[in-house]
């Protein structure tokens, strides 16, 4: 999957994350009223305000996966940056990160939202049961509702469809290997990846127990068969 993301999609994963940090949520009563007002008109234009609200809920949902996994310090990073409006030196003598590094930080999240809107996972990531898991979730969403309406000729849903099952694959892979009991060393480098996103490979050497070799060389193998059948 490209890594090389188009400025674009840069700007649609800087407008995610801004939406998720200050947007101020509809109450039950107002998503009810507009249920029943899109039952009641439906059209072309309400079809295409379902599709937007059905997207910008997707992009929240994706944006909670990403902070979940980011550590502590790049939470308050985020937050600051896009909830309090602050500005990099600010926020860098507040969390003694000089702003170059922060600017790195929010390029780092940015690229990792917008593979995840455009339902592509960064080989990073495939070890988060979060990410994973969001991006079935937020596939089989959109997939119902494309088929509901018609609206997605067949090649598009296949596409689809398609993607989502790896992904499927892979978040059965990802729970299988988080709950199994073994003592295997292979298994005990994947639950650890697993268990602890932040983790270094220095660090998974250290508590498995193996060396450098043994830990990328599983690694690798789990890449190749849950990873790079999935489409880009």
């Amino acid at each position: 999957m490209n890594s090389a993301i188009p400025k674009m999609k840069m700007t649609l994963a800087k407008q995610a994350i801004v939406h998720f940090f200050q947007n101020d949520y509809w109450t039950n009563e107002e998503v009810n009223f507009l249920h029943l007002f899109c039952i009641r008109h439906d059209s072309e234009k309400i079809w295409k305000l379902k599709l937007r609200v059905l997207t910008l809920d997707n992009n929240d949902l994706i944006v909670a996966a990403v902070l979940a996994d980011a550590s502590s310090e790049e939470f308050k990073f985020l937050y600051n940056k896009y909830r309090l409006g602050r500005s990099f030196t600010k926020i860098g003598l507040e969390l003694n990160v000089h702003p170059n590094g922060l600017q790195r930080w929010r390029d780092k999240f940015l690229q990792e939202i917008a593979t995840l809107i455009d339902f592509e996972l960064l080989v990073d990531d495939i070890f988060s049961l979060n990410k994973v898991g969001t991006l079935v979730f937020t596939l089989e969403r959109l997939i119902v509702f494309l088929e509901e309406y018609g609206k997605a000729d067949e090649r598009t849903l296949h596409s689809l469809k398609v993607k989502l099952s790896g992904y499927q694959n892979l978040l059965f892979a990802l729970k299988q290997y988080s709950y199994l009991d073994s003592d295997s060393v292979g298994c005990k480098i994947i639950q650890l990846k697993i268990h602890n996103q932040n983790i270094s490979v220095g660090e998974l050497e250290r508590r498995s127990g193996s060396s450098h070799t043994t830990v990328q060389n599983y690694i690798h193998r789990f890449q190749e068969q849950f990873y790079s059948s999935i489409p880009a």
